[in-house]
Parts: C-alpha cells; sequence; structure tokens
C-alpha cells in the first residue's frame, strides 16, 4: 500500500486492512482521501493498478478528483457525506481519463474517508460469464437427452451387425467405419458435457487405483483392436479423499487421448503410472504419438484448444478442472523417444 506521509494513523490503518481484504480481487480496492476543501488521495490498497489504471504509488498524494468524473467537487461531497453516516452508491470514477461505472461503500474516517471502489464493468462480465455457464450447461444435458441416447442405440446397433451380421467383407468394413465415427461423435458429446456440468464433488475415503483400473479398462476395450495396448502401473497409496467419479472421468480422457495419439502413429503402447505423491498422488499417460509444437502444448488445458486434427479441445480443460477441484495440477510435457506425458496430480485432502 502506498499512503501519503501526512495522513492520519486510523485512515491508513483501515485503508491496509481493506486492501488486505480484497488483495485478491479483481474488481475491488481500497481508497481513502481527506476531507479538505481540496481533497488529496491519502492511500490506496489492494489491486490498484487493475481498477484505476495506475499503480498507488502514482496516485497518493495526488488530488482525489482525478478519481471522479465529477473532479474535485465529488471528492469533496462524498466526504463530507460520508462523515455524517456511511455512504454506498455508484458514481463514474475514470481509468485513464475514461469513466467506468463503480460502486463505493465509505465511512468517515478521522480525517477524511475510508472504502472500497468496485468496478462495476467486472461484476457485469462475471454476470455473463455466469448466464453463459448456464445456458451451457442447460444445452448440454439438451444434447444428452436427445443426441447421445439415441447415439448409443445406433452404436449398439452397429455393434450387433458387425458381430452378427452376414454381409460382404466390404459392408462389414463400412459398418465398422460408422461405428468408428459414432464413438467419435460420443466422445466429443461427452467432453461437451463434462465440461458444462456444474461443480459438484463427493469426496469420500478411496483407493485410487480401483477408480483409475477402471478408467483403463474402459479405454482398453474400445482401442484393443486398433493396435493401441496399455501397460498401467499402479502403485499402492494410501487411503485418501477423492470424488471416484471425477478421477475416472479425468483419468477417462487422459487415456484416450493417448489412444488417439498412439492411433495416429500405427499404435503402441501407452503408459499409466499412479504413485503416491506427499498425501496424494499422481497420475501420469504416457503416449508414443507425434510430439506435439510447444505453442500447442502451452495451450493444451485452454478451452477448445484442440491438440490433435480432431476433438473439441475440452478434455485437458476438464483434467485441469478435475485437479483443481481436488487441489492439484495438471500438466503436459514432452516424452523421451516421442509422443507426450500428460500428468495431473490430486491432494487427497
Amino acid at each position: 500500500m502506498a499512503a501519503h506521509r501526512a495522513a492520519p494513523r486510523g485512515l491508513l490503518r483501515q485503508c491496509a486492512e481493506l486492501g488486505r481484504l480484497f488483495a485478491s480481487a479483481r474488481d475491488s480496492c481500497a481508497l481513502a482521501w481527506d476531507g479538505s476543501d481540496r481533497p488529496v488521495l491519502l492511500a490506496a490498497a489492494g489491486p490498484v493498478e487493475a481498477i484505476l489504471g495506475r499503480p498507488s504509488e502514482e496516485l497518493v498524494g495526488k488530488p482525489a478528483g482525478q478519481l471522479f468524473s465529477g473532479g474535485e467537487r465529488a471528492a469533496r461531497d462524498l466526504a463530507a457525506a460520508c462523515a455524517r453516516a456511511p455512504v454506498a452508491e455508484q458514481r463514474m470514477l475514470l481509468r485513464g481519463g475514461q469513466p467506468f461505472p463503480a460502486q463505493l461503500i465509505l465511512r468517515g474516517v478521522d480525517g477524511g474517508a475510508v472504502g472500497i471502489a468496485r468496478d462495476l464493468t467486472v461484476a457485469r462480465e462475471a454476470v455473463d460469464d455466469a448466464v453463459r455457464a448456464r445456458d451451457l450447461a442447460r444445452f448440454a444435458s439438451l444434447v444428452a437427452h436427445e443426441v447421445r441416447n439415441p447415439l448409443s442405440a445406433v452404436k449398439i446397433a452397429l455393434q450387433t451387425l458387425e458381430r452378427h451380421g452376414e454381409m460382404a467383407a466390404n459392408d462389414l468394413r463400412r459398418v465398422s467405419i460408422a461405428g468408428r465415427a459414432v464413438g467419435s461423435i460420443e466422445t466429443l458429446l461427452n467432453e461437451v458435457i463434462e465440461f458444462a456440468r456444474p461443480p459438484s464433488l463427493e469426496k469420500v475415503p478411496l483407493d485410487p487405483r480401483t477408480p483409475v483400473a477402471e478408467a483403463v479398462a474402459t479405454v482398453e476395450a474400445e482401442w484393443r483392436e486398433g493396435g493401441v495396448r496399455f501397460a498401467p502401473r499402479l502403485d499402492r497409496t494410501a487411503p485418501m479423499r477423492l470424488d471416484p467419479t471425477r478421477v475416472r472421468t479425468a483419468a477417462r480422457i487422459l487415456c484416450q487421448r493417448a489412444a488417439v495419439a498412439a492411433s495416429e502413429v500405427g499404435g503402441g503402447l501407452v503408459e499409466v503410472t499412479l504413485e503416491p505423491l506427499g498425501g496424494g498422488c499422481r497420475l501420469s499417460v504416457a503416449d508414443p504419438g507425434h510430439p506435439l509444437p510447444p505453442e500447442l502444448r502451452a495451450q493444451a488445458f485452454e478451452p477448445f484448444t484442440p491438440t490433435r486434427a480432431r476433438g473439441t479441445g475440452l478434455g485437458l480443460a476438464v483434467v485441469l478442472r478435475i485437479a483443481r477441484e481436488h487441489g492439484g495440477t495438471a500438466e503436459l510435457a514432452d516424452r523421451p523417444g516421442g509422443g507426450s506425458v500428460a500428468t495431473v496430480t490430486f491432494s487427497g485432502e
């Protein structure tokens, strides 16, 4: 926090406390100015530069009126008003000379005014993001009901034809191709649905080997005929608090991604490793596919950034979300000898 040397200590202390309270906020900072006829900004704390466009060191000691579209008079009137009673109102503040809507929550302190300035444009963006997330979740629910269920019926019918149908070799090959295409669509739908799903954890004490082994078995059964093999090494770990469904989802996405990468080079071995890490665990899935360009690897966990020719680019974004829900991390690195290694950690707390 920067402060003017002549400012009353009580005012400085309250501004500093408010600044610490809002230090991690994107939309609010603490301000204090005096109640003189020509008000001076005495202190500023928190993410001042993000809100007002300049660091506190450049603002403190300068006329407080430079922060308000109403200038010196607005700063003086607000200090006088909050000296009588706390003030909560919306005002236009200035950032780089440009006005933006803000909410001011002020109280009078010996020597001036202290309070919070909240950038309402950030709040509006947050509301818009929440509305978009809600709409995406509704759309995903609609997709699950109207598309995924009928698609499962088509998949079963194609599998039945492939196994028991009396068809020529060319027709059987076409059925097999259609079945793989349906499987790809199903994977894309699942990624969209998982990405849109609101965060909801049900942590229970469990052995993480169980959900990981289930995910490996599911993906391995799907890719066995494509020449993709899995080599799981699941070390014993102490029971830890995890959401088994979410851990299984993360492991399945990583295994599915590795299987696709392996298929692009004609098949190969996918190595799945689970090992203890502090009070939690670390899951690594290594594929023998083509190495990723550095720019793709750096953006791999950003939504809608595909790392392969096909895909939504949501799979690794979902994995990162699940890792963070469990107090962990996720990263993607080159695999020695070619391919890549995706690693996710779970704190187990």
